[in-house]
């Protein structure tokens, strides 16, 4: 199935509103109090609130506007990932810059529609 021009003008439209609330979840985070954690034993996989923040915030836009749509996340796993519409999310690409206060990170976002991508972006808030 082909998406229509206006259908992807609507999801592009709906990513930058999720690229907003993302970065509104880890912008107050960075270079303050980030909530740093060690997921990986054995090594040092960081992960922050700013990421967990973000990934929530975004999933619940996802589940308000599209809620049959699925979502691949870093953070959280995956909901539904065999959906028409997946939604591919890391909401902090980037965490060890992120923790050291260097602004070399991005929240990456896409879109799969049947398996096979159709939108994508890299924040930079």
């Amino acid at each position: 199935m082909t998406l229509s021009a206006d259908r992807l003008a609507e999801f592009d439209a709906f990513l930058i509103a999720l690229n907003r609330a993302s970065a509104g979840a880890i912008l107050p985070l960075f270079r303050s109090d980030h909530g740093l954690e060690n997921k990986l034993h054995g090594g040092f996989d960081p992960v922050t609130e700013a990421d967990k923040g973000a990934e929530r915030a975004i999933r619940e836009m996802i589940a308000a506007h599209y809620p049959d749509h699925g979502v691949i996340g870093e953070e959280y796993g995956e909901d539904r990932p065999d959906a028409e519409f997946v939604w591919v999310l890391d909401p902090v690409d980037g965490t060890r810059a992120f923790i050291a206060g260097l602004p070399l990170w991005t929240t990456l976002i896409g879109l799969r529609h049947e398996g096979r991508p159709v939108l994508g972006s890299i924040g930079q808030p």
